[in-house]
Parts: C-alpha cells; structure tokens; sequence
C-alpha cells in the first residue's frame, strides 16, 4: 500500500468464525475493542518502516489483516475500532484531521468489503474446502480495491503525487498481501492448534534450522536468485503438510517479512534496476506463498474429512456387523489367485483368533487351522458356484489354539470384478452348539440300544417304550409289556417296605440306583443293578420315569471270591490284617462287656529269610502254609489265626480267666505249644529244616486299650523274645515300653537339640614332652535343659543309629572351625591345632570332602591346624573309598588321625597306604601299663610302628605321672589325659592356657 507519512494499519490475536458471534458482556466488547485498535496501530507503525521508494509504498500492510480477522471472528461491531485505528495511525505521522478521517473511512471500508463477501459465501475461517481459499482471496483482492481508490484519488487530488496509478497498485497489492499473510494466522491461532505445533518438537527444530538455512542460501547469500525462491515453495508445502494452518500461516508471513525486509534494503533476488518490476515480483513470491499454502491446506483438510466421513460409515457398518450373531467377510480372489480379506467385523476375534489386519493383504492365516478334509470336500462346489455366481454354504471345522474344535457355517454369495477377480460376501456363524444337539440326539438313540436294559414309563409306572437289551434279559416281547406297570418282586429282602424309600428317593432327589430282585419271562428269579430316574415338566411334576439295568448274576458268583482276596491270605487262606483288625475290634469291644481278659500271641518265624534265600521262595511257601496248619491245631475254634505278612502270623485268644493270673498261665500255655509244634522239623520236598518261632503276648481286658497299642506291644514282646536268642515266649513288660519310651523321647529331645543347638564343645588338651600346649580334642557334650547333662555312651549311639550323628558332626565341624580361626587371631595360640572325631556314617556320607571343604572355606581357617580323628573300623571299612578321600583332604592340609588304634584288626598293608599323619594310643593300653607286661609290650610295639612308617604318636587317658614317663622313655612325646586336664568348656581352656608349662611338667612329675 502506498503511505504518507499519516498512514498506518492495525493486528489482531485470536479470531473466530462470525457465525459462533454470540452476545458478549461489555467488558469483552471494550476489552477486544482495545485490542484490536491497538494492534492496528502498532502493526501498521511497523509497516510504515518498509515504505519503497520512489513511490514511498510499503510492501506489506499486516493491518489490513488483522482488520478482517476481527471482523470474521467478532462481527461488525469491530468497525469503529478499525475506523479509529486507521485514524489514529493517520494522525500519528501529522496528517491534517480532515483527511486523516476521510483516508480512514476507504481504510475501514476495504475489509468490510471483504468480511460482507465472505460471510455471503459462508467461508469457513478454518479453510475447510478450497472454495474457502478461492473465495478468500477474490473477497481480499476485491475489499482492498476500495482503500487503494480512496487513497490514491485523494492524494493524487491533492497534489501529492502526479499519477495515482502506480500508487494504487502499491496500495492494492500491499493491502491485498497484508490480508493473505496475517489473516489465516489469526483465524487459526487457539491453544489446540499450538499445542498440536508444538506436539513434534524434534521435527519443529529440524525445520526451523532448515528454513533459516534456506532463507540464508536464498536471499542473503552472495549466489542469490530469483529462481531460488522456488526453495522457499518446497519448506511451505513441508509446513502444511505437516503443520497445519497455524505453522504454514507462520511460515508463509515470516518468509514474506524477510523477503519484504531484504528487497527494502535493495538486495536479494528482488533486487533489479526496475523498481516497478522487483514490487511485481516480490508481491507475486509473497501471494503465491500465501495461496498455494492456503489451497494445501484445504486440500489435506478435505482429504481429512472424507476420511473421518469414509471411517465414521465404516464404523456404522461395523457396529451393525458386530451386532449380527456371527461373522460378516469379504472375501476377495484376486486374476493371480492370491486371496485377501478387505472387510471382517470384529467377530473375527473371537471365531478365528485372529484381527481383519492379519489378513487384510493374505487370507492364508484364515485357513490354517480349518480342517484340511472340509476344505478338500467344499472345493468342488466352490468353484461351480463361483463359475455360476451362485450362494455357497458349507459346514467345515476349525481348530482353535486350546485345541478345541469349533463348527462353523458359511454362507457365501460371489461377486465378478471388472478385473477378472471374484469377490465373496460371507456370513458364517458358529454352530457347534447345533452338531453336538445333534450329536447327543445320536448317542441317545445309540445308547437306547446299548447292551443295558432300558424302559421309560409314565409317571404311574406304566411302561412307554422298551429297548431290545431289555427283551433279551427278561425274554419278554415288547408288545407283551407295553402299557403294563413295571413289575415289582416282592421278597422277605425287598418287601413293600423297601419299595417305599426308593419312591421317597426319587420324589426327593429324583435318582435311586440299587440291586433289585427281578424275574425273568420263564419265572427265572435273577439280580440287576438298576438306574431309575424321575423326570419332571416345567411344573415340578413327574412325567416320566426311566430304569437302566444289567444282569449281575454272574457278578455275585464272584462276590464271594472277592471277599477272599479282600480278608484273606491267598496263600495261607488266613485272615489277613485287614480281617484281623476288624476281629480285634470287635473283641476289644466285646471285652467291655465281661471282665474276661484276651491275649495277642506275635508270632515270628526264625531264619526264615534264611530258607528264602538258600531254597528258594517255593520252600518259603510251603513252610509258610506248613506253619499256618500248625497253628490253627494250637487253638480253639473261637480265637482267630492270622497272617499279618511275609513270616509274621497273629493269634487271638478270646475268653481266658478273669482272674489275671490264671489267663497268664492259660496264654503262656498256648504261647509254649505253639513254640513246641514250630521246633518240629517240615519236611520240605527234598529236604528236612530245622526251625523255630519267636513269640510276644499281650495280656488285656475291657475296652481301654486300642488295636494299635495292642499290636505294639506284642511286637515289643516279640522282639525281646528274639534279643533274647529266638525260640522264645516273652510277655510283655511295661518296662520294656518305659525303655522304648525313654529311647523315643531321647530321640526327640536330641532332634530338638540339634535346631536349638542344645550341644556344646569340651575341649581336653594335648600337650608334649616340654608341658608345652600343642592341641586340644573338641568333645560333644550335651547340656540338657531339663536333664541337665546327658554323657555321650547314652545319646551317640542313638545318634549313629537315627542318622542324626551326620549334621550334628557338622555342627561339631563348624563349631571347631570357628574356634579355631578365633585361636588364629592372637599370637599364644595360633600354634595350636585342633583334633575333631568324625563317625563312620558322617564320613561315607557321599558330599563329606564337598562339606569339609566348604567349612574349611567358610572360617578361613589355616587348614593344617585341623585335625580328623578316625577309628579303625571307619577306615578300613572300605579302603579304596576312605583312602580316595582322606587324600582330597590331606591336599587342603588337614591332617589326619588314626584313634583307639590297636583295637581293631588294622592291616599294616592297608596302614601303609593310607595317608595318616597320627596313630593315637587307645587308654585301655595306657590304663595298665604299670600293672600289665601285654599292654606295655603292645604300646612299644605302636610306638615303634609309628615311628617306622614316619608317623606322630600321642597317646590318650594318660592319668599318672608313672605312665608318662614310660611313654617318655619309649619315645612317646604327646599325651593327652586327666594328668594334664579334664575336658573343660572353652572358658576352662582359656584358664589353661594362662597357666605356664613349667607347672604342668611339675604336675606330671609330682609323686
């Protein structure tokens, strides 16, 4: 636009569609009355800067946009604030009132022009179609013609310029890019669309560093051309693709601006000797942007509504689709053959496990798991119906992922493309419900006709319908029984009675299954297992009934069979245990009633594994059936002979005296009969034997006892009578009960012990020649909280027996271990080594190198300072074993000690092999080295042996001062006993080590 010095225009900010015009509160009208007025002015102060000589025309009047921005956003009654704007921008640069007013009144007419045209053509301020962008910019071309003639006419009328030609088209142009330019931004800017800007930071930055980049290369650098310019066309259609209306608006004004403000300055590709022709093209670069951006962008926003229209009909469909009860497909053959699925309704998920995007392309993945038979089968009739274009159906099975087979039903109509394919539409629906009714209704009718015999009556028991297995098995026809009541036999076992609960049990519970006894056509009387069934209609009445029944009398031919092999040993033919328990039961509560006393005779076959093993099991047999025919001579008709299993029989002796005494007598004379009978020799096929029995008694009267305290405590009768040398009868004793009692809860306790370590390390020192400390023995010791403390002979053995000797030696071994790593740590007795005695089952225990090694590293103790005891027997027990790993050891540095030697059966072979680093000196030879010349021989003797085959000797339970210094004299120079010291707690060891050596020597010395 051409200006004066009086001339200038006016921005906007936020604009809105005049048809969304509502009725605002005055403070809004003045606010937005304000701002549109100051914008105006300081927009067009701005643009009085790039005024263009030599006809002082500005190249771009931004104020003129936002003067129609405000007009379409808030309506007409922003016209006197464009009106005063324009004015006060007038006045601002000293132009006379008068005209200031009358330039004004053509300023505000031009974008009221284009506001009323627009708003005629109903354009959309979002540019929604291109007919919006068409008519934009007819109505700005057309609404700025009027303040370029105003402006021009006046001044040229007074004199200010010579011809208004060039100036109005300065001022037309100028206007006309001023609405391009700013009128989109401001139509567009809201929060949603910069925050949908602002969304795609990293690519917003991308393109801002080329877009300066491309703005340098293309008007500042020194190879700046007009065809360059181009560029700038290619970053504006990045910005509206990408960016939508707001960031191409931006983009298409900031390129302008720097192209205004470049050819301001008479540079860059605009720049020419004809100013004339560098305003044409500048104001062409700028328009161009402005509308190719703005076409762009009603483009995309056409092809987006058609998309949201296009998918808003394809989500009406499909919800119609997905409320079909099934599955609607399109099912396209492409000329090529392939296949693919441009339509399925979200049944598809559901029925094949599959989403219409798997098979958008490839409809392969929809026939993997249909039967491969049914598609073999349906091939033929698809093609003829395809060649016809006639509906295909067809019933086909598919396999789901769990396995499970589905029917499914296809419905199918073909449609010819005009490119040779066919397209399919579908619908298939799942009736596996239908096959398996169906299916059933066939098993029914099968299973009508199954082997049993079947009837269904009326709810008065009148038969409706018989099966052929029914005729078969009552040999009555069915015309014979057709209407007739169901028979019921009457019997002493099935009287009228009985009939009674079984019709309460099927008005109860509408089932009752039993035997019943029927009768054949011939009069035959025979058993059935009998199913009945009341059925009832939809008022809780019963219409029907149904039986279902089998034959059983072969079944109860076997019955008895049966029960023998259910209560009687099959070899024997003897009550089994389960009989037997029930006898004795029975007895204990028979005794409640009388005061008569019973017995139970355990009775245990010597040897007889023995027999089982030289003669064979059949000699075993037949000593068993021998012995249980001796046995049921010994007894009366009213006691019981059992056989509890493999040589083990029971006797009961019902109805002794009841005065105790006498029963005694009465079961001790039976307990010795039957000891007598089983000492006389069996003739066993070729062969004579020799054999005896083992027998416990149990005493007992009323019912205070139970059958498993019965049985114990013959057992614990019986085995004293085999301690005691076989060929026995033992009664029982409590005190043979108090004994196992006492074994059981020291067992007990000694479990308890072990998890809240109950146990304690004693330690008795070894010293040498000297007096001088050189070791100690850790020694288990138990300090019971009730029993106080409990000596080892009594719980070790118990220990070694229950398996519980295996982790109390490696508690034993950890508790060691630490001591001495504690021992490691101060200067008097890190010297000192520790021996610890591990039991035969610990030490062929398979991981026993595996967890002395990983206690060893657990403590990180020096190795060498450990010493294992071993006996004799542990040792030699298995020597290849024992050797293999006393040598994994002895390569940590453990050492090793051979204990109690000279009372076992050592080999000097196998001595020899083994890798021991000690022999210690039982004390039963020390004990009487005085008093006994063998004991002295037999120490010498180890001592020397020990020194020839390079080993320590030490030796235990040396007491006097006489027996260290016999072994002194024969070369024995470590000792271990009551001379020196107790086995002490660890606290009595600390004392121990106070004491200087010079007072153990004079201890051991002293007379």
């Amino acid at each position: 636009m051409a200006k004066q010095p009086n001339q200038i225009i006016y921005p906007m900010h936020r604009l809105w569609h005049f048809k969304n015009i509502q009725h605002p509160s005055l403070t809004l009208v003045f606010g937005r009355f304000l701002l549109v007025l100051m914008a105006y002015v300081a927009a067009g102060r701005i643009g009085m800067v790039f005024t263009y000589v030599p006809v002082n025309a500005s190249l771009i009047w931004l104020p003129t946009g936002i003067a129609v921005a405000a007009l379409v956003r808030w309506g007409p009654m922003m016209t006197a604030a464009i009106y005063l704007g324009a004015m006060l921008l007038e006045l601002s640069v000293g132009t006379h009132l008068g005209r200031a007013s009358t330039f004004a009144i053509g300023i505000t007419l031009a974008p009221c022009v284009t506001y009323f045209i627009l708003k005629r053509q109903q354009f959309s301020p979002y540019f929604s179609h291109r007919k919006d962008v068409i008519w934009f910019s007819i109505a700005s071309a057309l609404g700025m013609t009027f303040s370029a003639t105003v402006g021009s006419l006046l001044l040229w009328n007074q004199g200010i310029i010579a011809s208004p030609k060039l100036v109005w088209m300065s001022w037309w142009a100028g206007d006309t890019v001023g609405v391009l330019l700013a009128a989109p931004l401001l139509l567009s800017s809201s929060p949603a669309n910069f925050a949908k800007l602002t969304s795609k930071p990293k690519e917003l930055g991308i393109f801002a560093l080329i877009f300066g980049s491309a703005h340098w290369f293309i008007f500042f650098s020194p190879q700046n051309q007009l065809q360059l310019t181009f560029i700038g066309m290619a970053i504006m259609i990045w910005a509206a693709l990408r960016f939508g209306i707001t960031g191409v608006s931006f983009t298409v004004l900031a390129s302008s601006l720097i192209a205004a403000w470049i050819t301001f300055h008479a540079q860059g590709p605009f720049t020419s000797s004809d100013p004339n022709t560098n305003l044409l093209l500048l104001w062409l670069y700028m328009i161009t942007l402005a509308i190719a951006s703005l076409l762009i962008t009603a483009l995309q926003n056409e092809r987006q509504s058609a998309a949201n229209e296009l998918k808003d009909a394809f989500e009406r469909i499909n919800k119609v689709a997905s409320r079909l009860p099934g599955l609607v497909v399109q099912y396209r053959i492409r000329p090529d053959r392939s296949s693919s699925v441009p339509y399925a309704s979200n049944a598809i998920f559901n029925m094949f496990e599959i989403s219409p995007e798997d098979v958008r392309h490839d409809a392969r993945p929809l026939f993997a798991r249909i039967d491969a038979s049914d598609i073999e089968t349906g091939k033929e009739h698809f093609r003829q119906a395809a060649n016809e274009l006639a509906p295909w159906q067809k019933e086909f099975r598919l396999r789901r992922k769990d396995g499970k087979v589905r029917w499914l039903y296809i419905d199918a109509l073909p449609e010819a493309e005009a490119d040779g394919g066919m397209l399919w539409h579908c619908f298939i629906t799942d009736i596996t419900e239908r096959k398996q009714s169906e299916q059933d209704l066939r098993i029914a009718a099968i299973t009508f006709e199954s082997q049993e015999g079947i009837f269904v009556a009326d709810g008065q028991w009148r038969i409706l319908r018989l099966n052929h297995a029914f005729s078969r098995i009552t040999g009555f026809a069915t015309d014979e029984l057709l209407g007739e009541p169901v028979l019921r036999l009457t019997t002493k076992l099935q009287d009228l009675a009985f009939f009674d609960t079984i019709d309460a049990a099927l008005n109860q519970h509408k089932f009752w299954q039993g035997e019943l006894w029927s009768k054949r056509k011939n009069g035959e009387i025979y058993p059935q297992m009998i199913t009945l069934t009341a059925i009832t209609d939809s008022n809780g009445d019963v219409s029907n009934y149904i039986g279902s029944f089998t034959d059983i009398s072969r079944h109860k031919g076997y019955e008895e069979e049966i029960r023998n092999l259910a209560f009687y040993d099959p070899l024997t033919q003897l009550p089994n245990r389960r009989l037997l328990m029930d006898r004795l039961q029975h007895l204990i509560s028979k005794n409640a009633r009388n005061d008569n006393h019973s017995a139970i005779l355990f009775i245990d076959l010597d040897n007889f594994k023995t027999l089982n093993d030289t003669r064979g099991h059949d000699a075993g047999d037949l000593l068993l059936i021998e012995a249980a025919s001796r046995l049921q001579t010994c007894v009366r008709d009213s006691d019981t002979v059992a056989r509890l299993g493999g040589d083990e029989f029971v006797v009961i002796l019902e109805e002794l005296s009841d005065i105790r005494e006498e029963a005694i007598r009465q079961a001790d004379r039976v307990g010795e009969k039957i000891r007598l009978l089983l000492n006389q020799p069996y003739q066993m096929l070729d062969f004579e034997h020799h054999g005896s029995g083992s027998i416990g008694v149990c005493l007992f009267q009323g019912d205070d006892n139970t059958v498993k305290d019965l049985f114990k405590r013959a057992d614990t009768a019986m085995y004293e009578a085999k301690t005691s040398g076989r060929n026995a009868v033992k009664f029982f004793d409590p005190a043979m009960q108090a004994v196992l009692v006492v074994r059981m809860m020291l067992e007990s306790n000694l479990r308890v012990a072990l998890a809240l370590e109950q146990f304690q390390l004693y330690y008795q020192v070894q010293v040498n020649s000297d007096g001088k400390l050189i070791g100690a023995e850790a020694l288990l010791r138990w300090i019971h909280p009730d029993r106080g403390f409990i000596p080892p002979a009594e719980f070790i053995p118990l220990a070694e027996e229950t398996g519980l000797i295996v982790p109390i030696g490696l508690w034993v071994m950890n508790t060691a271990c630490a001591q001495l790593k504690k021992w490691e740590a101060h200067v008097d007795t890190r010297h000192l080594s520790l021996a610890v005695n591990v039991s035969a089952k610990q030490f062929k225990q398979a991981d026993f190198v595996d967890s002395i090694s990983g206690i060893v590293h657990l403590h990180q103790i020096d190795p060498t300072r450990l010493k294992i005891e071993l006996t004799e027997s542990t040792i030699l027990d298995n020597v290849d074993d024992t050797t293999e790993k006393m040598h994994q050891l002895k390569k940590l540095g453990i050492a090793f000690s051979m204990d109690d030697f000279g009372t076992g059966y050592s080999s000097l072979a196998y001595l020899q092999r083994l890798p021991l680093n000690q022999l210690k000196i039982d004390q039963s030879f020390v004990r009487d080295l005085s008093d006994d010349e063998n004991d002295a021989t037999i120490v010498r003797a180890i001592i020397s042996l020990g020194i020839n085959l390079g080993l320590n000797v030490i030796a235990e339970g040396v007491e006097t001062a006489e027996q260290r210094s016999f072994l002194i004299e024969h070369n024995c120079f470590a000792f271990q006993g009551y001379l020196f010291s107790k086995p002490v707690p660890i606290e009595g060891l600390q004392a121990l080590f106070a004491q200087p050596a010079s007072s153990r020597i004079g201890r051991a010395t002293s007379p």
